[in-house]
């Protein structure tokens, strides 16, 4: 049985929330949209958990700048949620989060945060980064991880309350009855590409590089495909079509090894035509919704779509997205150095049989948690 409906405070938000339960990006001007990075998979994350939440009222908790009278607003909530990302490392500023939360003694909850590192190696929390996770522990009866790697992080700093959920971005559409099945017929394919890189994602990152273009080549060889890019500063000057900026970002890939002399031409045909960026959540389910089949590196440019009943695979290239394809049975590929011979084939062959087997089980481990925590929800 759901608890009354609640009034929910939430650390780090992606976005701002719409018609209840709907999230778009912040109201900036849309020099800084197109001049700055931001995750839009971040917002997709957040727009999922407000889907599965039921609550009266939510609200965005200061981690900065906080005042007295914040303190005695916030502690007229019913509890805190921990927006889930990638907040389970030694690099991330709480700022004054840990003050807040001393002085708020309210219940902290997570549903599907979890670590990063280019490898499955413990490596030890400290300070803030440490108490912070300690707090939510000691605040909620289960902390909901995304996978295995994840709980075995804060397993191995003492945190052991801990429960593998996955990611609300899969059961963002509520439908405990989710069945994919196999393509027969692929004509549209969303590429969701993940230029950004660094070594906490990949041990080398210009092999990287390559394997994805040629991958992202093949694929717009044999299917009408669109890129869909979720945050980066050169991709959106394509989408906005500015022609000093799509220039600029030229020159940057060619020096990075992005593109190379022989596949600029088609890369940048293939950007300027065919690249989908969107600011509002629901704009991404419509999109998604006309495509036959998801495909590529953004979690979340695979896990909403197949949410959506849209077929997608998801190419393992980093703890986060292992751990999450091997938590939910996500259909998914590891390319070290070798492409699939025949795309095409792979694409109308992949099976589904896991992830319909095992999504009602998955589906209720989210329902689970949040009751055990108490929290309402619509599940």
């Amino acid at each position: 049985m759901n608890s009354p409906l609640s009034r929910v405070l939430v650390i780090s938000p992606a976005g701002r929330v719409y018609d209840h339960d709907n999230v778009q990006w912040y109201d900036f001007p849309s020099e800084r949209i197109a001049n700055e990075y931001f995750n839009i998979g971040d917002m997709i994350v957040y727009d999922s958990t407000l889907k599965i939440l039921n609550y009266s009222e939510i609200c965005s908790m200061k981690i900065r700048d906080t005042l007295p009278e914040d303190i005695e607003f916030y502690r007229t909530f019913d509890y805190i949620i921990v927006r889930a990302s990638n907040f389970i490392h030694n690099h991330m500023n709480w700022e004054r989060a840990i003050e807040v939360l001393e002085k708020v003694q309210l219940p902290v909850y997570a549903l599907g945060v979890g670590g990063q590192a280019a490898s499955r190696q413990d490596y030890a929390l400290t300070g803030d980064n440490l108490r912070f996770w300690q707090i939510v522990s000691e605040r909620s009866r289960a902390v909901g991880v995304r996978g295995s790697f994840t709980a075995e992080l804060l397993y191995s700093n003492g945190i052991k309350n801990v429960d593998i959920v996955g990611c609300p971005s899969l059961f963002r559409a509520r439908k405990r009855d989710l069945q994919i099945a196999s393509p027969t017929n692929i004509e549209k394919v969303a590429f969701s590409v993940r230029r950004e890189v660094g070594g906490d994602y990949s041990s080398n990152p210009r092999e990287y590089l390559r394997i994805q273009r040629e991958l992202m080549l093949n694929i717009d060889a044999v299917f009408d495909t669109t890129i869909t890019t979720h945050g980066e500063v050169e991709e959106k000057a394509f989408y906005f079509k500015n022609e000093a900026a799509m220039e600029r970002a030229s020159q940057l890939f060619l020096a990075e090894g992005w593109w190379t002399a022989e596949t600029a031409a088609r890369m940048e045909k293939l950007y300027r035509e065919k690249m989908f960026f969107f600011l509002r959540v629901e704009d991404y389910d419509a999109f998604i919704k006309k495509q036959d089949f998801a495909f590529g590196y953004r979690v979340h440019g695979v896990l909403p779509a197949l949410a959506n009943g849209v077929p997608g695979v998801l190419v393992k290239y980093d703890s986060r997205s292992t751990e999450l394809a091997d938590a939910l049975s996500v259909p998914s590929l590891i390319i070290k150095d070798k492409l699939p011979s025949d795309i095409g084939k792979l694409l109308r062959e992949v099976s589904f049989e896991d992830f319909n087997k095992t999504f009602a089980l998955r589906y209720d481990r989210m329902k689970l948690l949040m009751e055990h925590n108490g929290i309402a929800h619509r599940m």
